[in-house]
Parts: structure tokens; C-alpha cells; sequence
């Protein structure tokens, strides 16, 4: 029995803001601000499919929230979307798996093992639905602090206890979930020079990549063209789910 309480946007259409809030709250400011086509597809989510945007609550407060939204998938890593852009076409097919595009936990309540009981209620949508998998580009959180590693490497890196080392990453692993492959534009960025020092408060006065708090990778910026371009990876991982039984 989850500690939590969940409500779905289905149930209460004010969730909706909430989530858009806390979503906003949790990401860097140039995904949320810069990233136009997933900011795009996510309000399309958040409005055309409630009962799959959901939000958990501790007594009367909410404590974290989820975002998901029904696919189309064959199961084979070819079929894997590579980019954001590649969600569009997927929605026109007979859905037959949950994606999770955010799990969100608000900043006072993180550190209580949240991130668990956000994947276990997403299962739980998707076993409503009749769905057998749950599907995930996940962004592994610490990665922001090895900029300059590749995700292939960072992926494989263990703790002494053989777990992953990235907490986010190990949160799916530790509910059984494998890694399937990158997904090379999960978030795909482009601002101008003025943009991008407003979004991160740095200077960019030459050309060149460059290393921006929040960031997994450097954005490459070209003075020239006065544009920068961040193109953040994040690792496919899927979780099984048991068959819905009332």
C-alpha cells in the first residue's frame, strides 16, 4: 500500500498548474524556457491525456508529481524514439506502453525516497491501462557534475555495492528496470548568445563549448552565427508491469 495518496489530472483538473509549476521548479531554466518542441508536447500531454499526469500527496500537501503519455512501441531499440521530435508521429498509432517524460519530487520533500513511489504510481497508471511496459528516457541527475564524459561511459559507472552510481539511474535499476540504449536529443536546445547568458548568468564571448550549470554535456556556441545549441542524451530504460488485477 503506497504511503502516498495519488490524484490524477482526470480527477482534479487544477493539478495541471501544479505540475506545470513543479516541472518548471525542476529542471534547468534552458530546458524549460529553450526546449520549444518538448515544452510544446508536454502542455499537448498535461491537457489530452489527464488520467496520465498525476501528483502524489502527504495529507494535504503535494509532494511530487509525474508526467506520462500513452506510445506506440514494437519493443525493438530501432523503434526507440531518438529525439523529442520523434514523440509527434508516435501518437497517431494504437498505443501499448507508458513513457514517462518527468518525475518530479519538490525540493523539501527530496531525500525521502520519493523518486520510488512516483515510477511505482506511473506502473500503476500503465497497469490500468492495460500497457505491459513503462518506458523511460531517463536524465541521469549527477551527470551534470561530469559534463565532459561521455553518457556511454557514465552509465557504467558502479558504486562499491555493484548499484549504479547515478541515483536517478539507480532508482529505475533497483525496481528492475535495464538500460536500453541512449537517446542522443532527448532535449534539444537553441538560443541566441544573449539568450543563453540570461538563461545561465555567464558571459560567452567567444566561440567554442562550454561547461553551464545543469547542463549534462557543454552547448556549443558560435558567436558567429549568435547561437548556442545544447544537445543533452539521456539513457531508454523500461520497467515490466504485472498484468492489472482487480
Amino acid at each position: 500500500m503506497s504511503r502516498f495518496t495519488i490524484y490524477t489530472a482526470a480527477e482534479k483538473p487544477e493539478l495541471l498548474t501544479r505540475i506545470n509549476t513543479l516541472a518548471k521548479n525542476s529542471f534547468p531554466r534552458f530546458i524549460f524556457d529553450g526546449e520549444v518542441v518538448f515544452k510544446e508536447q508536454s502542455d499537448s500531454f498535461l491537457e489530452h491525456y489527464p488520467e496520465c499526469q498525476f501528483a502524489l500527496f502527504d495529507g494535504e500537501e503535494m509532494v511530487s508529481g509525474g508526467v506520462t503519455v500513452p506510445l506506440s512501441w514494437n519493443g525493438s531499440m530501432e523503434d526507440l524514439p531518438e529525439t523529442t521530435d520523434d514523440f509527434i508521429p508516435f501518437q497517431y498509432q494504437s498505443p501499448n506502453v507508458l513513457c514517462a517524460l518527468a518525475g518530479l519530487v519538490a525540493d523539501n520533500h527530496r531525500g525521502r525516497g520519493i523518486s520510488r513511489d512516483v515510477l511505482l504510481a506511473m506502473k500503476r497508471i500503465g497497469q490500468e491501462k492495460g500497457f505491459s511496459s513503462l518506458i523511460a528516457p531517463v536524465r541521469p541527475n549527477h551527470k551534470e557534475r561530469y559534463p565532459l564524459l561521455s553518457l556511454d561511459d557514465y552509465i557504467h559507472w558502479k558504486r562499491e555495492d555493484g548499484a549504479p552510481y547515478d541515483p536517478w539511474i539507480r532508482v529505475h535499476w533497483r525496481l528492475k528496470a535495464p538500460m536500453l540504449k541512449i537517446m542522443p536529443k532527448a532535449a534539444v536546445v537553441r538560443g541566441t548568445i544573449r539568450e543563453w547568458e540570461d538563461w545561465t548568468g555567464m558571459r560567452f564571448l567567444s566561440s567554442g563549448p562550454y561547461v553551464v550549470p545543469g547542463a549534462l554535456v557543454p552547448v556549443e556556441m558560435d558567436l558567429e552565427k549568435n547561437e548556442g545549441v545544447y544537445l543533452e542524451p539521456n539513457i531508454w530504460m523500461e520497467h515490466q508491469i504485472e498484468p492489472y488485477d482487480e
